[in-house]
């Protein structure tokens, strides 16, 4: 193991839709101030909704497919 990494084990979270996974979290000792990072998928023919909240900024990369 190298020094100073840190290794996460990451939590699949799979519905009927496709599935999410929180790579980065806020409330996480290394990552203080930073944000979520999150890896999401949506199967074929699925529109996943958002939830609301009073400021956010959002930025996508869509690594395969149209967004």
């Amino acid at each position: 193991m190298i020094e100073g990494v840190i290794v996460k084990k990451l939590r699949v979270m799979p519905d009927e839709r496709g599935f999410l996974i929180e790579l980065l979290r806020s409330d996480e000792e290394a990552f203080k101030e930073f944000g979520q990072v999150y890896l999401t998928t949506c199967y074929p023919g699925v529109v996943k909704g958002w939830h609301y909240h009073k400021k956010q900024m959002d930025n996508f990369i869509c690594v395969k497919g149209m967004a």
